[in-house]
């Protein structure tokens, strides 16, 4: 009985790496395309967003410097989202720039030039809050709305912050130490 029953699992295994070995001496190693295949996006329209986008944040930042706040995909909804402070004939022009796509506009607070000019502030203080024991993380900016600033505590040192820069639109936020990644 058991070596009935051995024969009969062990039929189906030799059976499957026959099959295997006979697939694997049929099948011939195909050489390697003679030019690279083009990725395809897997959003149909991605493409033409991404156009769009890096054509508008080419020219509008020139054009409407104390209006312009910055440049966003909608992919799945494709649209392209221009967020800046409502400037007379910004909207038509900018939709010009970008004709083969869908443009929504969002409304900004504050221009991508006037939010970089306090984001350099604070970078520029980095050692100044070293040495008053603030450790800050991260400085980046929130389209059209504020200086992201993160902090190891920002409990204990974001009224500092907001004290010293009183004239910025800052968002104080739990900040955390980057750890660079390496190649190894």
């Amino acid at each position: 009985m058991h070596r009935r029953l051995t024969a009969l699992l062990a039929a189906p295994l030799l059976a499957v790496l026959a099959a295997c070995g006979t697939v694997a001496a049929q099948a011939a190693p195909q050489p390697p395309p003679s030019s690279p295949v083009p990725e395809q996006s897997y959003w149909p329209g991605q493409e033409a967003l991404m156009d769009a986008g890096a054509r508008v944040d080419e020219v509008a930042p020139g054009r409407w410097p104390a209006a312009y706040a910055g440049v966003a995909l909608d992919v799945p909804g494709g649209r392209l989202l221009i967020y800046r402070v409502p400037t007379a004939g910004m909207d038509a022009a900018v939709r010009a720039l970008a004709p083969a796509v869908l443009v929504d506009f969002v409304d900004a607070t504050y221009s991508a030039a006037n939010l970089e000019e306090w984001a350099a502030k604070v970078r520029d203080d980095q050692a100044f809050w070293q040495q008053r024991g603030v450790t800050v993380h991260s400085v980046g900016t929130d389209f059209g709305r504020c200086v992201t600033v993160g902090l190891a505590d920002p409990q204990r040192d974001g009224g500092k912050l907001l004290a010293r820069y009183s004239k910025a639109a800052l968002c104080v936020e739990q900040g955390y130490a980057s750890d660079p990644l390496t190649a190894n």
